[in-house]
């Protein structure tokens, strides 16, 4: 490391610094040691032990939290406790360069309440005692491994309950560990044909999870970027990445609600505000969804979305009526600009407005125009989400 020279009088003022005890810093431990720092640059005294230890004394003492008669005791995360590491000749020389002070690595938790990490080239998914998927026991796990399977559409070679183990069937994935998508091969991501193996059991503290494995793994044999033996830390970031991929399906399930109806019906009405809307009798969050995907292809063009205050901002190309009788639905007459689509939420049903690009709500009659066509792409969008699951929400995500 190079410092750079400084001037007799910037010494002085280090000098002065160093001496004053109101200001004393405490990697100025000598007048010596500053002058040869500003003289010579070196910083050679930040090198050398100091000698004191008395954290090496220190004890872990009992947990002085005492739980009154009568109270279960509160659940205790040690995900982030302090490895005690014994004191080696080593490590004793570890200081200055080559002390590494990094803290130590611990896997995040989510809000779900569930811990990913590795262990060698496999994956551990934790359940812990307050996840929100309600999972308590095996059988719990093994229920909502199976539904979260299905809606990522992952194939499945062999399911033994007896065992709680799942073996998939040879498919394609991306390097994330997730299934190989269009919007993979839009950015021409390699792609490995592979078969994983899901254990359900419990920790030694009882705790519930999964264990991924990665039975199998080759590349495309056209795609020459695509590695041919994966080492270590490509197959745990495969097994990882598997593994994320079954959380956030049960995440993607658990924000749809799984009471969209079998037929979703899309009626006129008037929202709170007295403003013509069209209204579908389904869930928020399932028909924001859906209407991110639906606009995206029916000649609205997304500029800009807002989660917080649930609007979406759009330009829409107006396209040849005879375009969208063909796909087998009614023209939607509206003409091209910029629109503001916002929804909301009536009693069990979800309300959509449309707005101009002054946003100012469409006129009734415009909006009655708009409602044949839009109302057969909602209930038609739907379907292909139901049907998709997750594979549809990764369309359109971030």
């Amino acid at each position: 490391m190079s410092h750079r020279k400084i001037n007799l009088s910037r010494k002085t003022l280090l000098l002065g610094v160093c001496g004053s005890g109101a200001l004393l810093l405490s990697a100025c431990s000598t007048v010596g040691d500053v002058w040869d720092y500003a003289t010579t640059g070196s910083d050679s005294s930040l090198r050398t032990p100091t000698g004191y230890y008395d954290h090496t004394s220190s004890q872990e003492l009992q947990d002085p939290l005492v739980v009154p008669s009568g109270l279960s005791n509160p659940y205790t995360d040690h995900a982030f406790d302090v490895p005690n590491q014994a004191v080696t000749d080593q490590s004793r020389s570890l200081v200055g360069e080559a002390m590494d002070v990094r803290p130590p690595v611990v896997s995040q938790v989510g809000e779900s309440g569930i811990e990913i990490m590795n262990q060698g080239t496999d994956a551990l998914v934790w359940f812990l005692p307050y996840n929100k998927f309600n999972v308590h026991t095996v059988n719990d796990a093994w229920t909502v491994l199976g539904l979260a399977l299905d809606y990522m559409k992952v194939p499945v070679a062999e399911s033994n309950p007896a065992s709680f183990a799942v073996a998939t069937a040879p498919a394609w994935y991306a390097p994330d560990g997730s299934l190989y998508s269009t919007i993979n091969e839009d950015f021409e991501s390699p792609r490995y044909n592979q078969v994983f193996r899901i254990n359900v059991g419990t920790s030694a503290q009882g705790v519930v999870g999964y264990s991924v494995s990665l039975v199998s793994s080759s590349p495309d044999e056209d795609d020459k970027r695509a590695v041919a033996v994966l080492n270590p830390r490509q197959q745990s970031s495969f097994t990882l990445g598997f593994a994320n991929s079954i959380i956030k399906a049960l995440v993607q399930q658990q924000a749809q609600d799984e009471v969209v109806p079998d037929v979703v019906n899309v009626f006129l009405g008037r929202d709170n505000n007295d403003q013509d809307a069209l209204f579908v009798n389904a869930p928020y969050q399932a028909t924001w969804n859906v209407m991110r995907g639906l606009l995206s292809q029916y000649g609205f063009t997304v500029e800009e979305y807002s989660v917080s205050s649930s609007s979406i901002n759009v330009t829409y190309d107006e396209r040849d009526p005879e375009e969208y009788r063909s796909m087998g639905l009614q023209p939607f007459n509206l003409t091209s600009g910029d629109y503001i689509v916002r929804l909301g939420v009536s009693g069990n049903q979800t309300v959509i407005t449309f707005y101009d690009e002054d946003d100012r709500p469409l006129t009734g009659s415009a909006v009655a125009t708009l409602y044949q066509g839009m109302s057969q792409a909602i209930v038609r969008e739907f379907e292909v989400y139901k049907r998709e699951g997750a594979s549809y929400l990764a369309k359109f995500s971030e």
